[in-house]
């Protein structure tokens, strides 16, 4: 059984390991600022933004080893230790690694990362170019396999792009209801060896224009975050995996959704404790996704709280 995480508060020192151009984040950085439980404010913040935009969209996910001698699939390898813990999806997974890495190095896991470009991890058919939809659907029968031959990994974290479309085979059911039972049929076909299945909930998306807002803002000396901020109505897709999880209703099938950190009730956030949140319209800064850190360890902690 993995060693639960002591407390958010232990996380904090080691968020800023790593990350690119800082030395230590300030009091308040990032997802810190929108904490629900410690409610925390630095006014030098308010027009500071870290990464810069043209900065963050070459910024590159944060390091993975590859172990091409434990594949197919592609499999690489990140954090520190024993204790083994698994990342499963397409590139919306990818950029939970920068928050996973924090926890596992300084619990002491071992994680893998099993992904492929632009293939959520479903036993739907995707909507894509033939040749593309057989390379994902050969991505996810590889990944199947390889957890059958790994019975040591015992809990897995899934993510994926929520408006990832697909092709709806039965008449009368629409394209939401098809991506639903395609991820829990998906998870459902892990081995029983795979203990938990965490899904974690894809983050709001920004427009096309967003990053060129915050740049203007920051020309103007103006708060990007709120000059910059999108209603969350059209900001925050419907995550159909979110829909899965309360589909299956199974102990072993659970959630973490860390939306908070990023929007309010009405609005979502570009720039969050000076924090760049987005590196595109759908990819998370390696920075912003390591502040999340200790928030996603406290959800965590009380995931694993059930699990014994």
């Amino acid at each position: 059984m993995l060693v639960r995480i002591s407390t958010a508060v232990a996380l904090v020192a080691a968020v800023a390991v790593g990350a690119p151009g800082v030395d230590a984040y300030p009091e308040c950085f990032g997802a810190a600022a929108r904490d629900p439980e410690h409610p925390c404010e630095n006014p030098r913040l308010r027009f500071s933004v870290t990464p810069k935009p043209s900065v963050a969209q070459i910024e590159p996910s944060a390091p993975c080893t590859p172990l091409p001698r434990l594949g197919p699939p592609d499999v690489c390898a990140f954090g520190a230790g024993r204790e083994a813990i698994a990342l499963v999806g397409d590139s919306h997974a990818v950029h939970w690694r920068a928050t996973l890495d924090v926890i596992a190095r300084t619990r002491n896991w071992r994680g893998l990362t099993l992904y492929r470009s632009s293939c959520p991890f479903t036993r739907a058919r995707t909507d894509q170019p033939p040749a593309k939809r057989r390379q994902c659907r050969s991505w996810g029968r590889s990944v199947i396999r390889w957890f059958e031959a790994h019975p040591e990994e015992r809990v897995v974290f899934v993510s994926q792009h929520s408006d990832a479309g697909v092709i709806v085979r039965r008449e009368g059911r629409d394209e939401f209801a098809a991506m639903v039972a395609g991820y829990a049929a998906a998870w459902k076909a892990l081995p029983r060896s795979v203990e938990h299945i965490v899904v974690i909930r894809d983050p709001p998306y920004v427009e096309n224009g967003t990053l060129a807002c915050v740049k203007r803002a920051m020309r103007r000396h103006a708060p990007p975050g709120l000059a910059c901020a999108l209603p969350r109505a059209g900001a925050l897709e419907r995550d159909p995996a979110m829909a899965a999880v309360r589909r299956l209703d199974s102990p072993r099938v659970q959630a973490i959704d860390l939306t908070r950190f990023m929007c309010d009730a009405a609005l979502c956030y570009p720039v969050v404790g000076g924090a760049l949140v987005k590196k595109d319209r759908g990819h998370l800064t390696r920075v912003f996704a390591e502040t999340l850190a200790p928030y996603f360890a406290r959800k965590l902690n009380r995931l694993m709280a059930t699990w014994d």
